[in-house]
């Protein structure tokens, strides 16, 4: 029979590992959509969307709902510092998710509208829309990095 903390503690690694790769690429994917043509950027901030919904999202609530359950299987509280600074990183990257998703669909509509009206540059509301989301983007992959140095050093 398989262990339940194990198994939680093996749900929580891959969702962190997940969350932190979807980061990384869609930073990528974003850099290669604003050097792109309307066309080229929509088709890629499709993919951003997808990866959104498909990884990003579920894997942001597994972690913190596996870390509960682990915290209560190992009867831990609180008062434990790592713990609670965590839980707070993994709130702040709920919302940055949620603020962070909310700017890509606008930009892959905007970029989505140039494509159909044959633009053959990103107009300037796509810049502006993007400065908005680098640094949320940005914000987030540090916030989940500590989230993971946290969750292996647990440093307090």
């Amino acid at each position: 029979m398989p262990d339940l903390f194990l198994s939680m503690k093996l749900i929580h690694i891959l969702a962190t590992i997940v969350m932190v790769g979807a980061t990384i690429v869609n930073g990528v994917i974003h850099a290669q959509a604003k050097a792109s043509t309307p066309v080229e950027a929509a088709a890629l901030l499709r993919v951003v969307t997808r990866i959104n919904k498909l990884f990003m999202g579920p894997s942001l609530l597994i972690i913190p709902a596996s870390g509960l359950w682990m915290m209560t299987l190992l009867g831990y509280d609180w008062s434990t510092g790592w713990l609670a600074a965590a839980f707070v990183l993994s709130l702040g990257l709920l919302l940055a998710f949620v603020i962070g998703d909310r700017i890509e669909r606008k930009l892959r509509d905007i970029a989505t509208a140039a494509a159909d009206e044959a633009l053959t540059a990103l107009p300037a509301s796509y810049q502006t829309t993007f400065s908005k989301a680098s640094p949320i983007g940005g914000a987030a992959f540090v916030m989940s990095i500590v989230a993971l140095i946290l969750m292996i050093f647990k440093p307090f």
